[in-house]
């Protein structure tokens, strides 16, 4: 219980840094996206609403409205032409880093190879000792369906994944840009104004 609730906390920065997410897409070649009108978004699937809080499945959900919107699309509550869907999934890594220092006391030095500190001592080039670092994260993957609601079909799927960071402070800014970003490819574009 206790990981749930700390993966509800620092969920949506999922993919904190735009910079950092790697984004991918794929589409129904043979559909003519700009017929469809209007669009509904799914509910959260009650099994995602324990990994993310209900402020986070909000702050989503309104985000992929607003990519709707911005293309075009009226929202429709029954009988839109296309249903949006959002999933989560998150899985735990592990990395480990390996540092060897080569410098070590005792041996030949820098210094006329007796050493900084005198004959035989000082840092010099040795054997060396190796260290290691474990570190554990969490990788959010963010995924977008749409499908067509006459053919029940998926047409288009955009993924989003990044290391997962907590800071909470930023949520609201960063969750519409990685849905921006993740949208980016998504055959009608934004709207200019």
């Amino acid at each position: 219980m206790k990981k749930i609730i700390i993966l509800s906390l620092t969920i949506i920065t999922v993919l904190a840094s735009c910079e950092a997410m790697k984004v991918t897409s794929d589409l129904d070649p043979t559909v003519d996206f700009n017929k469809h009108k209007t669009y509904n978004v799914l509910p959260w699937d009650r099994d995602q609403s324990e990994l993310i809080n209900e402020f986070d499945q909000k702050r989503i959900l309104n985000s992929v409205h607003a990519q709707m919107l911005a293309r075009g699309y009226e929202k429709a509550e029954s009988g839109s032409d296309i249903s949006v869907s959002t999933f989560l999934l998150l899985n735990e890594k592990e990395q480990t880093t390996a540092y060897t220092n080569h410098y070590n006391m005792g041996g030949y030095g820098y210094y006329g190879g007796f050493g900084y500190y005198g004959f035989g001592g000082g840092y010099g080039m040795g054997t060396g000792y190796t260290t290691y670092s474990t570190e554990q994260y969490t990788v959010g993957t963010l995924i977008i369906d749409i499908f067509d609601n006459d053919t029940k079909k998926l047409i288009w799927q955009g993924i989003g994944a990044g290391t997962i960071k907590e800071d909470r402070s930023k949520r609201d800014n960063n969750i519409p840009k990685v849905l921006a970003k993740i949208m980016a490819s998504y055959p009608v574009k934004v709207i200019k104004k």
